[in-house]
């Protein structure tokens, strides 16, 4: 955390994604209790709904609200009753792992790739440097992102193109520190605020805040949406500088072609709305550490089950981060009227969605080994989107309370965790803030977990 300016993320937080003006909802990254499974979504549905889903079935929603940090700070690390993430600095981070990995053992070579020789069937025999050396291997990991200069320009596999489902093809992005506007607090969450052709982020790290509007080259240009964002922004942001990225959704047709791996943007990408693209990354070399070669010869098996594994996970991320659009009731702009459209669903979201309609959702959809995103993550979505399915008729009778297991669990948190911008004083050696009056980045998705509701006996979380 201190390498990267880290700071703790429990959830992320959507505004205006319902409707233009709708006050937003939650996704924490806990799961609910046990004894709040049977029957909560259907009575949910048929309730007033005067409490927010998120803050029924879990204590995160209402403590990411009042800016608490999800651990004690007497507690060790990863340890914490409730599952979390983090907001770092990407970049501080791959330095950090480059330090941890150069001091056991790995050699560090800086310099350019301007050449690839092959061989007769095709295989990378070489890497070619701009200093003039030449790398030859067995096998290769392409890491150079969109670029994709193993990947792609020397093997020439085929990329699968998403934007039918994903609209957003662009982001600017600035940095705002502290010394510039500091909002007041540090927040324990990412927000994900829908703008007029996209959505703008809010991260805040230890030293600064990272903003950033994903959008849609075909609704807005580039200045426009600059402009939109520095407006989001305020004054404070006037002289500040912003970059601009170009992107495609999509994924490798193989993400292991030949003696060629590529992992990270290099493998695809998928607008970071929900924070999945250092997962994908994490998930990929872990799969490759299970289908590394133990022996020479042929690899074709290994090569079909690590990209079969890789292809499923950009699959169920692609519905889960199209789920939130298919829900969104926006029609106020020609962006809002397009990714809405029931065209911009993929098949399984529209085949769930029938089914929820009909029925509540249970663990049978969601019963793969390596699901990323539970049954529980899918419920925040739809339910924090308002939405009317297996058998509701729309009457909203009956009024909510928050379950007792729930307040106590909220009232036990508040006695024991700080805020979290004091979590972070006192064990980050974290700089005080300008006065509150005065005037991303990126995160970490968690190992969703089960929830732990003794405060006083923290689990460990890796």
């Amino acid at each position: 955390m201190k390498a990267s300016d880290a700071t703790f993320k429990n959830a992320i937080r959507f505004d205006n994604w319902l409707t233009k003006d709708n006050a937003g909802y939650y996704h924490p990254f806990d799961r609910r209790a046990s004894d709040l499974c049977d029957g909560v979504a259907a009575s949910w549905s048929e309730s007033r709904r005067n409490i927010p889903w998120a803050n029924m079935v879990s204590a995160l929603a209402t403590l990411s609200e009042e800016g608490y940090a999800p651990k004690a700070v007497d507690w060790p690390g990863y340890g914490s009753t409730f599952p979390y993430a983090y907001h770092m600095d990407a970049e501080k981070f791959a330095d950090y792992l480059a330090a941890h990995s150069t001091a056991r053992g790995v050699d560090h070579i800086r310099d350019d790739v301007v050449d690839v020789d092959l061989d007769e069937t095709g295989y990378v025999q070489a890497v070619r440097l701009k200093s003039g050396a030449s790398i030859a291997a067995d096998l290769y990991v392409d890491c150079t992102g969109f670029a994709g200069v193993l990947i792609e320009k020397a093997l020439g596999v085929e990329w699968v193109d998403y934007s039918k489902w994903l609209l957003c093809d662009r982001a600017v992005a600035m940095r705002v520190p502290y010394d510039v506007h500091y909002p007041g607090c540090i927040k324990p969450f990412t927000t994900s605020k829908a703008l007029s052709s996209g959505w703008v982020w809010d991260i805040g790290l230890s030293d600064r805040r990272g903003r950033g509007y994903v959008y849609s080259s075909k609704f807005i240009d580039d200045d426009t949406a600059e402009a939109e964002l520095r407006a989001e922004e305020g004054v404070c942001c006037e002289k500040l500088d912003a970059w601009r990225i170009a992107f495609r959704v999509g994924r490798r047709k193989e993400f292991w072609s030949k003696n060629v791996i590529a992992i990270g943007l290099a493998s695809g990408f998928i607008e970071p709305l929900e924070s999945t693209a250092l997962y994908t990354v994490e998930f990929a070399a872990s799969a490759l550490c299970d289908y590394f070669p133990q022996s020479g010869g042929a690899y074709e098996h290994l090569q079909k089950k690590y990209n079969a594994a890789n292809e499923a996970l950009f699959s169920e991320i692609l519905d889960f981060i199209n789920l939130h659009y298919s829900l969104s009731r926006r029609d106020d702009t020609e962006f809002w009227r397009a990714a809405t459209s029931s065209y911009r669903m993929t098949n399984n979201i529209m085949e769930q969605l029938e089914l929820w309609r009909q029925k509540p959702s249970t663990h049978l959809n969601f019963n793969k080994p390596l699901q990323l995103f539970s049954l529980q993550s899918y419920e925040y979505i739809l339910y924090g989107m308002n939405f009317d399915g297996h058998g509701s008729n729309g009457a909203h009778r009956s009024s909510l309370v928050v379950p007792d297991q729930i307040s106590k669990i909220i009232s036990a948190s508040r006695k024991k965790f700080p805020k979290h911008e004091d979590w972070l004083a006192r064990k980050v050696n974290f700089e005080a803030a300008p006065d509150k009056n005065s005037d991303p980045s990126t995160s970490l998705r968690p190992d969703e977990r089960d929830q732990q509701c003794n405060l006083e006996q923290p689990s460990e979380t890796e």
